[in-house]
């Protein structure tokens, strides 16, 4: 087993409304930094983070799941939780254990309930994060309705 320096791990959750696109995204992250050999999908049950029979048969998280990806010298670890409403009391107890989260909001829903309450859980604990946009490639999608959990903070958006 490798042994990683504390400087060198790294601990991310990945939060947002169910349907998000968040298990997806934690697919995307581990297929591209090597730490698998393929790019799992939810619909056809082989992703990473997805594996209780009855997550891949409501092809939903229903509870957290960890993932680890190396990058460079960084351990990554990934922990996926659930974007149902009956299963976000996962998303509010792993946040004080990361150092940041990933906030995947839907580009043609918008920001929904469960993106806007986990967005109060991060504040509460003054938890950094960054917002990622899933499924821009669809009919409909709208970056413009992706931002306001922020509430009219200053961020920097990395679109242009």
């Amino acid at each position: 087993m490798k042994v990683y320096e504390g400087a060198n791990i790294r601990n991310l959750a990945l939060v947002g409304h169910g349907h998000a696109g968040k298990t997806s995204v934690v697919s995307a992250m581990l297929y591209t930094a090597g730490a698998t050999q393929r790019f799992g999908r939810v619909d056809d049950g082989t992703a990473p983070t997805d594996y209780d029979d009855e997550e891949i048969a409501r092809k939903m998280s229903i509870s957290t799941g960890l993932a680890y990806a190396e990058w460079g010298k960084t351990k990554i670890n990934v922990l996926d939780t659930p974007g149902f409403n009956m299963f976000v009391h996962e998303a509010k107890m792993i946040l004080p254990a990361v150092e940041s989260a990933l906030v995947v909001v839907d580009g043609v829903a918008g920001v929904e309930v469960v993106t806007e309450r986990v967005w109060g859980y991060c504040d509460e604990i003054n938890l950094p994060r960054m917002i990622v946009v899933s499924r821009m490639d669809r009919e409909r999608a709208a970056s413009d309705a992706t931002w306001p959990p922020c509430n009219g903070r200053d961020f920097r958006r990395l679109d242009g």
